[in-house]
This record gives C-alpha cells, structure tokens and sequence, in this order.
C-alpha cells in the first residue's frame, strides 16, 4: 500500500510543486538568478536533503551551486546542479545564470537575473515494485524506461536596502515543460511555471545579537499559495538557530504542512555548515520520521574578507 501511493505522488506531483527547501534563505540561487553573485566572493553551496524518513520511495534531493561577482562587483555569475528522486522516478536539473547590479541609490541596490535550465527526467516503469492493474494503460507504459530532456528559461529580481531588508521575486522556468511519455497530448503531465517572492531582514536586538524573520511565498498555476514563514536569531555573527512553519500539505488536519527546527553555524571565515529537521503535520506523519536536510558552504574570500550579513545582501562600494 505504501507503495502505490508513493508511486501515484511520483506520476503526478512531479508536475505541481518543485523542490523545496527548509534552508531556502541559504539556497536563494536554487529560486532566483539575481542572486549569483550576491555574496561578494566566489561561494560554492552544497545541499543534501532526505524528505519523510522511513518511507518508501520517498523524495530525497540533492543540490551544488557556485555563483561569484565579475565586472567588479556589478555583475555576477553562477551555475546549479540538483538531483531529486521520488519512487520510481528521478530529476536532473542544470542551470547558468546571470545578473547585473543596478545601483539605485547609495542604499538600496536592484539585481536583474537570468537564466537558462536544462532539465533531464527518467522514469524507471520496470521496477518490480510496479503492478499495472489496468492492462494498456498508456500512461504508464509498464515495463519499460523512459527518459526525456526539456529546456527553460528563468528570470528574477533581488532588491536590498542596507544591509537590513531584502526582496526577490523570480520565475525559475518561464513556460510549462511536458512530463508525458505517450502520444495522447491531453493526458500528458505539465510541469507548471513557480513563481517564489522572499523576504527578510537583519533587526539589531542587543550587542552580538540579531533578530531574522524571513519568508518564502510559492505558486504555481492550479494550486494553492504556500509559504515558508521563518524566524531566526544569530549570536556574534556565527551560530543561527531559527524555527520555521510550512503552510500547505493538505490531508485532514488542514494545519500545514510542517514545523521546522534549523540552526547554521559559521566555522570562520570561509566555512558554514546548517542542519534542519521537519516535523510533519500532515497525515504523512503517521508512516515516516520527519525530514533532514544538511547545507555546508565555502566561501573563496580573502583573509582581510568579513562576515557581515553574509547571506542575503551585497557589500556596498
């Protein structure tokens, strides 16, 4: 039984919701383009998360990034690959992304970001945990391997005032890639165009300390809004913990979709690590052992390099 539900999310929820992220205001270049090239230093993010533990078939991704400024600090550079796999099904996703910093005034600064997507899904129909119960069904082509690449573009913008407020709003993937192996085209899947829009900032509370509210709005053509809505609270510029709450999920409860523990913690200069677990909310909870994610980055600045705000705003000239 177990099964066959992961296996009917694979088919369909592939083409509804992308992949999603407890240390999404660490991973902002999975969702915006504008922000390559934001961290004033070449900066490489690696990202492994492994959703509804104990479950079989569950989703489980995997993300490295590398984005760096060039032109002097008016442009920036970037690429990401990611990997997430679901029951029979798995997703490979490359991007390159460009973005070109406006200077408005001496205190507020708007990127501009582009890119473009190579994206690669394979669906393994011969796994022997696949039972066909309706014989023909054309959707599901049982037994058999299939694989295709699609293409996209994506734009986005990043908007910072100081180094105390943020805004991005961004479209990953502009037009609808189709997820169908068969030739009947009005039954095919559709992965739909995301639309994400964040914001946050940086509020001093008391010597050492800072206070961080941020969020994450998510939509996507024929499904409900949803929302990551996190708090968080950082010591002397190098331990963060917060507490983070998913709208969305669905099921009987109508609660959201998870309750969220994080923490990031900066070794020096160069070097940060950030573990998350998920509680879920939703009926899921009662066959799995929540979600962990891990976040390691390592920043190429120099010596003479500094820590402030490190991860949302851009070093002023």
């Amino acid at each position: 039984l177990t099964f066959f539900i992961i296996l009917l999310f694979s088919l369909t929820a592939l083409g509804q919701q992308d992949q999603h992220f407890t240390h999404f205001v660490y991973n902002q270049q999975m969702y915006n383009p504008a922000y390559v090239g934001n961290r004033n230093t070449p900066s490489f993010t690696a990202l492994h998360r492994s959703q509804w533990i104990d479950f079989e078939g569950a989703p489980t991704s995997q993300v490295i990034s590398f984005q760096t400024p060039i032109m002097r600090q008016r442009a920036g550079v970037g690429g990401t690959i990611s990997r997430q796999g679901i029951g029979i099904s798995y997703t490979w996703f490359g991007s390159a992304a460009y973005s070109y910093n406006i200077r408005i005034t001496q205190e507020i600064d708007l990127k501009l970001g582009l890119q473009a997507t190579l994206e690669y899904l394979g669906i393994k129909f011969s796994d022997p945990r696949v039972v066909t119960v309706t014989q023909g069904d054309p959707s599901l082509n049982s037994g058999r391997f299939e694989d295709k690449y699609s293409g996209n573009v994506g734009v986005g913008l990043y908007l910072t005032y100081k180094d105390l407020f943020y805004f991005g709003a961004s479209s990953p993937q502009l037009y609808p890639n189709i997820l169908g192996f068969n030739d009947l085209v009005s039954k095919q899947a559709k992965a739909f165009p995301h639309r994400y829009f964040n914001l946050g900032a940086v509020i001093p509370a008391m010597d050492g300390i800072e206070v961080m509210p941020n969020m994450m709005i998510k939509w996507v053509d024929h499904s409900p809004v949803d929302a990551d809505i996190n708090l968080s609270v950082r010591y002397q510029k190098k331990v963060t913990g917060g507490l983070s709450y998913r709208t969305g999920g669905g099921g009987t409860s109508n609660v959201g979709e998870s309750f969220d523990l994080m923490m990031f913690y900066q070794f020096d200069q160069k070097l940060g690590a950030g573990l998350s677990y998920d509680f879920a909310l939703t009926d899921i909870k009662d066959y799995s052992k929540g979600s962990v994610e891990l976040i390691v980055r390592y920043d190429l600045r120099d010596e003479k390099g500094n820590l402030e705000n490190p991860r949302y705003f851009k070093k002023k000239n």
